[in-house]
C-alpha cells in the first residue's frame, strides 16, 4: 500500500517536474526568439529629398517573422539645397515628415508579405536656425543657409519646358502605397529572421499619392532586389548587405526620369547589451533623373546612425539619424523613430510542446 502510494507521489513530482521545465524551456525559447528578429543589421528608413522621395525606392527588406508584424515609424527631414545648371533650375527648402505603416505576414514557411502605407506632410519647418547654428559652430559647409529666410517652403523644379510640379505651402497627403512578397532561399524559416539564409523580395508602388504635392510620382514603379544572411562576427558583431534594381514609371510631371536606377545598403549592427543594439548603414542609389544639377542627376548616398532597443511582450523601439555624404543628393539630416510590434506567433507550437510533456 505504501509502495504503491509512494510511487503515485513519485510519479506526480516527475509529472510536474516535466511541466516545470518545459515551462522554463518555453520561456527561455520566447526570449531567444523575440531576439532573432532584432539581429537584423540594417534599418528600414529611406532618407530621400522631396522630389527623390516621390520614386519608389524600397526601405530595405525585413528578416522574416514567424507570423506577423505590425511598424509605425515617422521620418522626419530638413531640406536646403538647389541650383542653376542650364536650363535647369531646383530649389529644395523646407521639411518632410513621412508617417509610414507597415504590416508584413508570413504567408507560407518561404513566404512573407508586406504593404506600406506611407502619409506625407511638407511644411516650413521648425529646425532652420538649429541646423544653421550647428554648421555655424563646426565649420561645417552650409550651403548659404544664413542668407535665406527661415522657416520657408518651397519645393520646386523649373526647366526649358515650364514649371514642373512643386509645393509652395503646407500639404498632407496619402502618399504612394507599395506592396511587396519576399522568399527565403534557403526555405529554413521555420523561426523569425533566419539568420543563415538570403531572401530575395519583388514589390510594386502603387500611384496612390499626389503628384502636384509631392506625396507621388503618378506612376507605378516595380523594383527587385536580394538581401544577404546575416553574417556574425564573433558575440557582438552583425553585419549584412542587400543590392537591387528599380524600374521607374515615367512622367512628365516631373523633371525628365532614367527607366532603372539601381540601389543598396550595407549595415553593422553591435551588441551593447542585451536590450541595446548599435548600428551604422550607408545607403546609395544611382540617379532617378537625367539631369545635370547634383541634387537630380548624382548618385545618392548617405549615413546613418541609431540604435535599437528591445522591449518587452514582442516589441523594439529604433531610433537613427542619417546625413547626406555626397552633398545634397539627400536631405541634409534626417531623424527616423519606429515603434514595432510583432506578436510571439508561438501558441500552436507552445502547446504541442507542452502536450508531449503530459
Amino acid at each position: 500500500m505504501h509502495t504503491l502510494f509512494e510511487h503515485n507521489t513519485a510519479l506526480c513530482h516527475v509529472r510536474h517536474a516535466k511541466r516545470w521545465a518545459a515551462a522554463v524551456f518555453l520561456c527561455s525559447a520566447t526570449i531567444v526568439q523575440a531576439e532573432q528578429s532584432d539581429q537584423a543589421a540594417l534599418f528600414q528608413h529611406r532618407a530621400q529629398h522631396a522630389y527623390n522621395a516621390v520614386i519608389g525606392l524600397p526601405s530595405v527588406a525585413s528578416r522574416p517573422v514567424q507570423s506577423w508584424e505590425w511598424q509605425i515609424a515617422l521620418e522626419h527631414s530638413n531640406q536646403f539645397a538647389g541650383g542653376m545648371a542650364g536650363d535647369e533650375v531646383l530649389l529644395l527648402d523646407g521639411e518632410t515628415s513621412e508617417l509610414t505603416l507597415r504590416h508584413r505576414q508570413r504567408v507560407g514557411p518561404c513566404w512573407q508579405a508586406d504593404v506600406t502605407v506611407p502619409f506625407i506632410a511638407h511644411s516650413g519647418g521648425l529646425f532652420d536656425r538649429a541646423i544653421d547654428d550647428w554648421h555655424q559652430f563646426f565649420g561645417l559647409p552650409d550651403a548659404q543657409r544664413g542668407e535665406t529666410a527661415k522657416f520657408d517652403l518651397n519645393y520646386s523644379y523649373v526647366d526649358q519646358d515650364g514649371q514642373r510640379a512643386g509645393v509652395a505651402s503646407s500639404e498632407n497627403a496619402l502618399g504612394d502605397i507599395q506592396l511587396s512578397i519576399q522568399r527565403s532561399l534557403g526555405c529554413f524559416a521555420t523561426a523569425d529572421s533566419t539568420r543563415s539564409e538570403p531572401i530575395v523580395r519583388l514589390g510594386v508602388k502603387l500611384p496612390t499619392g499626389r503628384v502636384n504635392v509631392l506625396s507621388g510620382s503618378g506612376e507605378p514603379d516595380v523594383y527587385a532586389d536580394i538581401q544577404s544572411p546575416i553574417w556574425t562576427h564573433g558575440t557582438r558583431w552583425r553585419t549584412g548587405v542587400a543590392l537591387g534594381a528599380l524600374l521607374i514609371g515615367q512622367t512628365d510631371r516631373l523633371a525628365p526620369q532614367r527607366t532603372v536606377a539601381l540601389y543598396g545598403s550595407a549595415g553593422a549592427q553591435f551588441v551593447l547589451t542585451h536590450r541595446w543594439r548599435l548600428i551604422a548603414q550607408l545607403d546609395w542609389h544611382t540617379p532617378f533623373y537625367r539631369s545635370n544639377l547634383r541634387e537630380l542627376g548624382d548618385p545618392a548616398l548617405s549615413l546613418s546612425t541609431g540604435f535599437r532597443y528591445l522591449g518587452p511582450a514582442d516589441q523594439s523601439i529604433e531610433l537613427s539619424i542619417s546625413e547626406d555624404i555626397s552633398v545634397d543628393t539627400a536631405p541634409d539630416i534626417v531623424a527616423r523613430l519606429a515603434w514595432t510590434y510583432r506578436p510571439a506567433g508561438r501558441g500552436q507550437a507552445n502547446a504541442n510542446a507542452w502536450n508531449q510533456t503530459k
